[in-house]
């Protein structure tokens, strides 16, 4: 805030909020040098309280941000940042009109600076996550079989996820097989699985807002030497990507890597994606490991590895973990085996 010569920083990021005090509610922040003040409604007093211990808690009947607005006039601050990406035109000339006199100035990415790097107790909850999601495909793969639909196998994850984690999926559980594989975010249909059909599944668990994300493909019934083909590419990349990924490294690097696998055995054009995304309070947020990503990796940060070749008209075969960049390498948060399975 000094660097950008801001006096206070209105939050109004949900995942922000909760990052910075740890409310989970409806509401907004304001952080200045002498100030940590959160404004929100009766529905929410007693949670604000209690999650924001030390917060100045204020209510307002309607979450106006008026009551901050008042604050900053008292203190003297002048110079409010408001975050950009999360404001929308109809919420900025609200703001406009409770900061009237004050000088509104739209900044990007100072909590989410913070975010990139998780801390001890980060790590552990999206460990936990992940083992969840670890354990909710060796349970689903005991009840994969021909003749079943792709919803009844989401189904089935999401009970999973919801009795072992404490909260819903972290995303709509993606279930997609045979030519719908293709579809890298194929929802999951009333279509009945057959048998020689690969059915790609991604999906998440939640510990304390947490998440992870890890996808598995696997063969129903009997498969045939391309399936087993692409599998195999698909792998190589990720194993590749996987060594690659170390603290100095350069995000598109560690991209650059796998989509190389993927180009010299022809089926680059089938690499539609970008390698990864980072994943903490939201499923998709920084690092990215992406062409043209100049983002220094260092240990702490968290990122998806999902090296994928979707092919129209026959399937899609990805494979994705949740990993963690240590000081000497990486350390796969979702520890489930990944051979070319056949069930």
């Amino acid at each position: 805030m000094g660097r950008q010569n801001l006096d206070a920083l209105l939050v109004t990021n949900p995942e922000n909020m909760r990052y910075i005090s740890g409310f989970t509610g409806e509401g907004l922040l304001l952080i200045s040098p002498g100030d940590a003040c959160l404004v929100t409604d009766g529905r929410y007093q007693t949670q604000a309280r209690l999650e924001a211990p030390d917060w100045m808690v204020l209510i307002s009947k309607t979450l106006s941000s008026e009551a901050l607005a008042e604050v900053c006039r008292e203190r003297v601050l002048n110079r409010i940042g408001f975050e950009k990406n999360d404001v929308t035109y109809q919420k900025f000339e609200r703001f406009q009109a409770d900061f009237s006199g004050l000088d509104l100035r739209p900044v990007l990415g100072l909590v989410e600076s913070l975010r990139l790097v998780k801390d001890v107790d980060e790590i552990a909850m999206i460990r936990e996550a992940g083992v969840v999601a670890g354990a909710a495909f060796c349970y689903v793969i005991g009840h994969i079989c021909s003749g079943q639909t792709e919803r009844e196998i989401a189904s089935r994850i999401d009970y999973f996820l919801r009795s072992r984690g404490d909260g819903p999926p972290a995303f709509e559980t993606i279930v997609a097989a045979g030519e719908r594989g293709a579809m890298p975010h194929g929802r999951a249909t009333p279509d009945k699985i057959r048998s020689g059909q690969m059915v790609m599944m991604d999906f998440g668990a939640c510990c304390q807002g947490y998440m992870s994300d890890i996808t598995r493909t696997v063969c129903v019934g009997r498969f045939d030497d391309k399936q087993r083909r692409v599998y195999g590419v698909v792998l190589e990349a990720q194993l590749s990507a996987l060594d690659r990924l170390r603290p100095g490294v350069i995000a598109s690097q560690v991209d650059e890597v796998a989509r190389q696998v993927i180009t010299r055995a022809g089926f680059g054009d089938y690499f539609t994606h970008s390698l990864g995304h980072g994943v903490g309070l939201n499923i998709h947020e920084a690092p990215r490991l992406a062409p043209k990503q100049e983002t220094v990796l260092e240990a702490g940060m968290i990122t998806t590895v999902e090296p994928g070749v979707y092919i129209p008209g026959w399937g899609g075969v990805r494979i994705e973990d949740t990993v963690l960049v240590t000081e000497t390498g990486c350390e796969i948060l979702t520890p489930v085996a990944k051979d070319f399975m056949v069930l």
